[in-house]
């Protein structure tokens, strides 16, 4: 017996292609504290969500996470966009009403982020929404950012600035999700970013 189609379909694109220079190694593969992989955590937090399918865009010879799709990447120096349009072209034949552009390099973000921003896309049909934390240095926009399927096309074809650009293109349109959850601004860029 299959289970019944879900009200509001999302996938989740993970973006770990990079060769993670800064860092030492490709973030993807990368261990937290809890001994999780970078990627793995990302994977999980997208699939208790209920994000479905969940891809995963790696590099070559780096293992998918379970319950995952695996989309290589060879171009590790390359634009992350390029991997979101890698991961966005396996959801051309789901039900996918939208999906999280991850980079993999936000592994702390919080199951609650997740759902608020589902929340308020499902009831705002918000063609891009973003959380956003209130810290003491000011307010950032973080990550993972959901698109609705209908912008898309132009994150497939945007000549350049990624999916940045196609962010402020959309202007008020773009709704951002008030959290508390410092993890969608916390960028693993180094080593000692963890310790953080």
């Amino acid at each position: 017996m299959s289970a019944a189609p879900r009200a509001f379909p999302v996938a989740a694109v993970i973006l770990g292609a990079g060769a993670g220079t800064r860092f030492g190694e490709p973030k993807a593969g990368a261990l937290l504290p809890d001994g999780r992989r970078f990627v793995d955590a990302a994977a999980a937090t997208a699939r208790d969500a209920g994000c479905d399918p969940v891809i995963a865009v790696l590099p070559p010879g780096t293992p998918a996470p379970a319950h995952s799709i695996a989309v290589v990447n060879t171009d590790a120096r390359g634009e992350q966009v390029a991997s979101l349009r890698a991961g966005l072209m396996r959801l051309a034949n789901t039900p996918c009403i939208g999906a999280f552009a991850w980079p993999v390099d936000h592994p702390f973000v919080t199951l609650e982020t997740l759902l608020a921003v589902l929340d308020t896309a499902q009831r705002t049909g918000a063609p891009i929404v973003r959380p956003e934390h209130d810290a003491t240095e000011g307010v950032t926009h973080g990550h993972p950012v959901f698109f609705h399927r209908d912008t898309w096309r132009e994150l497939m074809t945007v000549p350049e600035g990624g999916a940045r650009a196609v962010v402020h293109a959309y202007g008020a349109r773009a709704i951002s999700v008030p959290v508390r959850d410092a993890g969608v601004a916390r960028n693993i860029d180094t080593r000692a970013d963890l310790a953080g």
